[in-house]
């Protein structure tokens, strides 16, 4: 198993440092997001159940039923 540092651009796979490795072979590609919450939060297409959980907590936060986060005791 090999780890090779790669760009991605446009579908191509372009890799920063040569391979000695005689092909075809099969390779696994993990993508690093920089950051996955700006996507998610700007992505605009709808996501009915996180409306559906976000509403639930919200409706039970408004009527009482939750309590303050407290990190200490956190398991």
């Amino acid at each position: 198993m090999h780890a090779v540092k790669a760009t991605i651009k446009d579908g191509n796979v372009t890799l920063e440092q040569p391979v000695d490795i005689k092909g075809p072979v099969e390779a696994i590609v993990i993508v690093l997001d920089p950051d996955p919450w700006s996507a998610l939060i700007t992505d605009p297409r709808p996501r009915p159940g996180l409306s559906k959980a976000s509403n639930e907590a919200l409706e039970e936060f408004l009527s009482g039923q939750t309590l303050p986060l407290e990190p200490d005791n956190l398991t």
